[in-house]
C-alpha cells in the first residue's frame, strides 16, 4: 500500500513539473521588460550659437536590446526636436528639456538642464 501511495505522489509530481516547464519554453517564457536607462555621465549641457546635438543612442540604452524611440518637451526659451536619434536644441535662456525613450512596452523620462553660453 506504502508503495501506491509513493508512485501516486511521484506521478503527481511529475504532472506538476511538466506543467512549470512548459511555462518557461522559448515561445511562452515569462519574459520581463526593463525599462530604458539614461547612460550619459552628465544632465547639465551648454549650448551655444550652434547649437547642441547629443546623440539619443549615446544617452539611453534598453537592457533588453529592444529598439527605442525618443520624444521630447522643452520649456520656455527652448526650441527642441529629434531627428532620427539625435536631439537638436536651441535656446535663448537657461531651461530644461524632459526626454521620454520608449521600447515599445515601457518608457522613461528624463529631464536635462541646458545653459545658455
Amino acid at each position: 500500500m506504502k508503495e501506491a501511495w509513493y508512485f501516486s505522489v511521484i506521478l503527481l509530481m511529475l504532472g506538476i513539473f511538466a506543467g512549470f516547464s512548459s511555462m518557461v519554453t522559448p515561445t511562452s517564457a515569462f519574459a520581463v521588460n526593463i525599462p530604458p536607462q539614461w547612460d550619459f555621465p552628465t544632465r547639465e549641457f551648454v549650448v551655444d550659437s550652434n547649437g547642441l546635438h547629443l546623440n539619443l543612442k549615446e544617452a539611453f540604452f534598453d537592457p533588453d536590446d529592444d529598439p527605442l524611440s525618443f520624444s521630447v518637451s522643452p520649456s520656455a526659451g527652448i526650441s527642441a526636436g529629434i531627428d532620427k536619434e539625435t536631439l537638436v536644441v536651441l535656446a535663448d535662456k537657461d531651461g530644461e528639456i524632459t526626454i521620454t525613450a520608449s521600447d515599445g512596452k515601457m518608457q522613461v523620462s528624463k529631464t536635462i538642464m541646458i545653459h545658455v553660453k
